[in-house]
């Protein structure tokens, strides 16, 4: 009978896969798919395997952003080499996964999770419950996101191979064991809760006879030794080998800036029940949540939803005896989310692709046992059987529409991305993505429409000028294209995009030297960045040593980033070349200038002046004999309060936020302790797009506003810090 079930089981499991993701084979890349498949050159090669291991690079093409998941990687590769970028085997791929994770929930259920043990087994009754569990989490919507967008098969792959890995240690097989949990945790770092949740389930589930107290169980630490021993040794290791080849800012560049440890802790509360209520009722998916942070413990999402987890994991203990299950369930929620959703800040809150191992054998199993046990109190003994069987039917059922929907929404990129704008109204990243799709389909009016309100909602997001800067190329208006993608690489300097963008726009314009500087700056950045590479090739030469290629970059330096200090190490390095070189000579004395230090630039206007004549070239000599004077005239000592003037107008008026930024840092030399020059450096590294220079300078500004008593500068302040997170994150789904 049990056999003849569990084939009806897996026939049922096919079948409900079968429809809710038959039409997703054609989902294309979207999102994060971009930067780690589609534009990934290292996935390209099957030979570029080994340097998945050591290369944190390899995961992404942005070079901020950096991770060790060789094992994705290779899946990735895999796909490639079958398909290229045609979408359909990373697809199946998905599928396959998303099947075995769901059998794997089946066994552990039926044959080590479910109460009374008498049940469990293959010929046992718990096949029922366990094949209800299974079908949850196969079919529950929450878990189509996982399935349908690539880039987060790193939690189907993870979950997959953590759950083979539990099976394992349940059965003493600790060498295929020790090998899956090994390779879950080169998939994704989520994995290193396995030795808790291995030791967890080995408490709840302990023989009350012998271990009848903590004590006592404690007493027969032995047992658990060689499990315990391999999982932590292979836990460490890894721990150790990301250390080795990790950058030490990696975690700085994944987390939300200017969010605390506690801040991250307190908004989890109301996220982790967000996650439950997306499981039982799903109406809410979305593909980038706009989910807000809880600040202050005196908010309700904060004490009100610490209430109910802590009232949640109380029940659950008190159960521990009758219903170990839903204890280990319980557990099994909270500590395998424990790595993303605790003081680990991420990039988002929350995500619908996050929760995934924590419905496996957490929400599932809860949802199969509190239907079990309805059951059973509204009827009688010989219909339980079949009124669970027909309410997980049902269950399951109304799933189906759902999943089958949702994977029609993700089949087109407009359709997902206005579902996320009206589910999410305040998230200007969604609204910018939606203006791609538009534009995708050379529809500029509504895609300027999208844009421009995602600029108003997070106006220092530097994709959205980017994406603004192609639109008004499109459209013929060449200033304004360069104009927004010199506002994206002010705001995002680190970022290899925006100079490429910029380096398109200027090109445009026939601003071929400030392009290839551009070019340049982007190849700097990012050395992979092909696309940058062929742009600088068809301008002429690319080679960053040339002196014509370093006279570009610090033209582009100087008069496009209006940043002297680059400009002045750039044409330095071509005196270095050639000191007779008349441009550099010319363009060093200028950035020196412009940088404030005059004092410099004396012997180089003579030297210019001298060349000048030379040349015959009589607007140089003139520029260089009024500098001379300006600079042989008897200098003044300005006042702090004159120093503050040029600064705010450098800023303010001419818009030259790294001037105005050695202004008021001449200020605080002086007075360390000069209220506005504090608040007004941090304006001028904010809008010069020097967010990390900022931060600490907005930092110490709270603490100055705060003993002021200075209510407005204090909330501006915070929102200066809250805001500085989507200036540095591209969404990295963790």
């Amino acid at each position: 009978m049990w056999r003849k079930f569990t084939y009806l089981f897996l026939a049922l499991l096919a079948l409900g896969l079968a429809i809710s993701y038959a039409n997703s084979f054609g989902i294309g890349f979207y999102f994060d798919d971009t930067y780690g498949i589609a534009v990934n050159p290292a996935i390209r090669s099957l030979r570029n395997v080994p340097s998945f291991f050591v290369d944190p690079h390899a995961i992404w093409t942005e070079p901020t952003q950096v991770d060790l998941r060789p094992v994705l990687l290779i899946t990735y590769a895999l796909n490639y080499a079958v398909s290229g970028l045609q979408p359909w085997s990373y697809h199946v791929l998905n599928l396959i996964l998303h099947l075995i994770a769901s059998l794997l929930v089946f066994i552990i259920v039926r044959d080590h999770i479910w109460w009374p043990g008498s049940e469990r087994g293959a010929n046992g009754a718990a096949c029922i419950p366990a094949a209800a569990a299974a079908l949850f989490f196969a079919l529950a919507p929450l878990n189509s996101q996982p399935v349908n967008y690539i880039w987060a098969r790193s939690a189907l792959l993870c979950v997959t191979l953590y759950l083979g890995a539990f099976l394992a240690f349940l059965r003493s097989r600790w060498a295929i064991g020790s090998i899956l949990f090994a390779l879950a945790l080169l998939t994704k770092a989520i994995a290193v809760t396995l030795p808790a949740m291995f030791f967890a389930y080995d408490f709840i589930y302990r023989d009350r006879t012998r271990y009848p107290t903590i004590v006592s169980y404690l007493h027969g630490w032995r047992r658990l030794a060689l499990p315990l021993v391999l999982l932590g040794a292979i836990d460490l290791a890894y721990i150790g080998y990301r250390h080795v080849f990790l950058p030490e800012w990696t975690a700085q560049a994944r987390q939300a800036s200017g969010v605390t440890p506690g801040v991250w802790f307190m908004s989890q509360w109301s996220a982790l029940l967000y996650y439950v209520r997306l499981f039982f009722w799903p109406d809410g998916l979305s593909a980038d949540h706009d989910f807000p942070m809880t600040t202050s413990f005196f908010e309700f999402r904060a004490w009100g939803a610490l209430v109910v987890l802590l009232a949640w994991v109380g029940l659950a203990l008190s159960a521990i005896k009758k219903y170990p299950q839903v204890t280990f369930a319980t557990a099994w929620f909270f500590i395998t989310l424990a790595p993303e959703s605790s003081f680990a800040p991420l990039a988002e809150v929350i995500n619908d692709h996050r929760p995934y191992i924590a419905t496996s054998l957490g929400l599932s199993v809860l949802l199969a046992w509190s239907l079990h046990n309805a059951v059973a109190l509204m009827t009688a003994e010989k219909q339980r059987r079949f009124a669970f069987v027909a309410a997980s039917a049902l269950l399951c059922v109304a799933a189906l529409p759902m999943n089958f929907y949702r994977t029609w929404q993700w089949s087109d990129s407009l359709r997902i991305w206005e579902d996320t704008t009206r589910k999410s109204p305040t998230n200007g990243r969604a609204w910018m993505n939606t203006g791609l799709a538009y534009m995708g389909r050379n529809d500029l009016v509504s895609a300027r429409r999208y844009f421009e309100r995602a600029r108003d909602l997070t106006p220092d997001y530097a994709f959205v000028y980017m994406n603004l800067s192609v639109l008004e190329m499109n459209e013929g208006n060449l200033e304004k294209a360069l104009a927004e993608a010199q506002h994206a690489v002010r705001l995002r300097p680190d970022l290899s995009l925006t100079h490429f963008y910029l380096g398109e726009a200027l090109q445009r314009t026939k601003r071929r030297t400030e392009a290839a500087g551009a070019y340049q700056q982007a190849l700097n950045l990012d050395p992979r960045y092909n696309a940058a590479r062929a742009a600088l090739a068809r301008l002429g030469p690319a080679d960053p040593q040339n002196d014509s290629a370093m006279m570009s970059a610090g033209i582009y330096a100087l008069y496009t980033q209006r940043d002297p200090s680059t400009a002045i190490d750039r044409f330095r390095k071509v005196l270095e070349l050639n000191p007779n070189h008349y441009g550099a000579t010319f363009q060093l004395a200028m950035a020196l200038d412009q940088a404030g230090r005059s004092g410099e630039t004396q012997p180089l206007w003579g030297k210019v002046l001298s060349m000048a004549q030379g040349y015959n070239d009589k607007d140089t000599a003139n520029t260089a004999r009024a500098r001379l004077a300006q600079s042989s005239s008897p200098r003044v000592e300005l006042s702090e309060e004159e120093i503050m003037k040029k600064g705010l107008d450098l800023l303010y008026r001419r818009h030259d936020p790294n001037a105005a930024a050695t202004e008021f840092r001449a200020v605080l030399q002086r007075n360390p302790d000069h209220y506005g020059a504090t608040f007004q450096l941090a304006m001028s590294l904010d809008e010069a797009g020097k967010s990390k220079e900022a931060r600490p300078i907005w930092e110490k500004m709270l603490k100055m506003a705060q003993l002021s008593n200075d209510r407005e500068t204090i909330a501006t302040t915070r929102a200066k810090l809250q805001t500085q997170r989507q200036a540095f994150t591209l969404r990295t789904s963790q």
